[in-house]
């Protein structure tokens, strides 16, 4: 990545060649994209908003034409500007404007939290939506290949499988952020971003919103049509940097083997259930402010 970074930032051309060589990559195998918006944001936290846009514009140009010209159409393009550029750029320029981790993560939260409800809006019964995709797209698929699927677990999925979007959406587009200002750092202020991600806290409200609509998911989930279990889905990920943030603080700040981390992003890859754990340390955390009491130890 410091390579990459390294090229992006000799200048105006090299940033355009990067963002439009991943945007392009990003036709065949989507992963690309996270490339794609790092540089875009690298260049909009670095260099200016306007290089950033024109950065982004490229990107999108490119991709959009070649992603409709192999497909026949415009579709796959477009979602794919909105999962890796779009959002990035508008996040580089609220971390370049305020300098804060927290707001960033707060408007990603938010960005996530408008189109899950746009989605309840606009299609009602989101299970039951996510079904008939399953029945429509794959259900022939796996039926004509043989492939044996347990029916349960299938609408256990698409229970939850709005909600998960929603997360995947905050983590994808405040993790490349993070990737664009890791690298930054890396270059031109060396040690501050470990600082800064040390130091990331949420504003009260976002704590007090996601108690509140736990509470109100534990009664009124299922005649909301899911969408409060899908918002408390989104507030615990979003807690859950906050978590992240304070864990690699007591490590850092207690000189503790980086093991400790390793064994962490094990445990959220290996069990869910380490979302929320992490969620309700950064919850207490925005009320009881743990990191300012702790004291480095010799």
């Amino acid at each position: 990545m410091i390579a990459i970074a390294n090229f992006v930032m000799k200048g105006p051309m090299q940033a355009y060649l990067a963002a439009i060589g991943f945007a392009l990559l990003t036709v065949w195998f989507s992963p690309f994209g996270i490339f794609a918006g790092a540089v875009i944001a690298l260049i909009t936290l670095r260099v200016g908003v306007n290089d950033g846009f024109k950065t982004l514009l490229a990107a999108m140009a490119v991709h959009l034409v070649v992603s409709g010209f192999l497909s026949g159409t415009y579709l796959p393009g477009l979602i794919a500007i909105i999962e890796f550029m779009v959002p990035i750029w508008i996040l580089a320029v609220v971390l370049r404007q305020s300098n804060s981790m927290g707001s960033t993560l707060q408007l990603a939260a938010l960005m996530s939290g408008a189109g899950l409800l746009l989605a309840h809006f606009m299609l009602g019964d989101l299970p039951a939506w996510w079904m008939g995709l399953f029945d429509q797209m794959f259900r022939p698929v796996l039926e004509e290949a043989g492939v044996a699927y347990s029916t349960d677990t299938i609408e256990q999925m698409t229970n939850v499988m709005s909600m998960l979007l929603a997360m995947f959406a905050v983590v994808l587009w405040f993790g490349t952020v993070l990737i664009g200002r890791w690298m930054q750092g890396v270059l031109y202020y060396p040690g501050q971003f470990q600082k800064d991600f040390h130091q990331l806290r949420l504003p009260k409200n976002v704590a007090i919103a996601t108690v509140i609509v736990a509470i109100a998911s534990l009664f009124l989930n299922e005649s909301s049509g899911g969408l409060l279990g899908d918002l408390f889905g989104l507030l615990s990920i979003v807690l859950m940097f906050q978590g992240l943030a304070i864990s690699h603080h007591a490590v850092f700040i207690k000189h503790l083997s980086k093991g400790w981390l390793f064994a962490l992003y094990f445990l959220l890859l290996v069990f869910p259930q380490t979302v929320l754990v992490l969620a309700i340390v950064g919850l207490a955390d925005t009320f009881s402010d743990f990191r300012s009491r702790w004291v480095e130890s010799k």
